[in-house]
């Protein structure tokens, strides 16, 4: 079993029982749809199995990749002015 992770500085990631938020997130997509679709203890083991490779995706790549991939695939809308649209991939003068 992993050690649990206490937060040392005041911009550390918030935890949500042992997990950081983002890693609560596949797990409550899982669980979601097995309660959805009525097969809710294969769900939460999917999700465990789930948040470990988030885990092991999210730890071997910089900080902020994960929402910098979101915006790229165009999955986390912004309506700021300074964020161009995602699906401009050239910029002409």
């Amino acid at each position: 079993m992993e050690p649990v992770a206490i937060p040392q500085a005041i911009d550390d990631p918030i935890h949500i029982l042992l997990w950081s938020a983002d890693e609560i997130v596949p797990f409550m997509v899982c669980m979601l749809t097995g309660m959805l679709i009525d097969h809710f203890l294969p769900a939460l083991a999917i999700g465990l199995i789930a948040v470990k490779f988030y885990r092991r995706f999210r730890d071997n790549r910089p900080d902020g990749y994960t929402l910098h991939a979101l915006y790229w695939l165009g999955l986390l809308p912004s309506q700021a002015m300074t964020i161009p649209n995602p699906y401009i991939r050239r910029f002409l003068p």
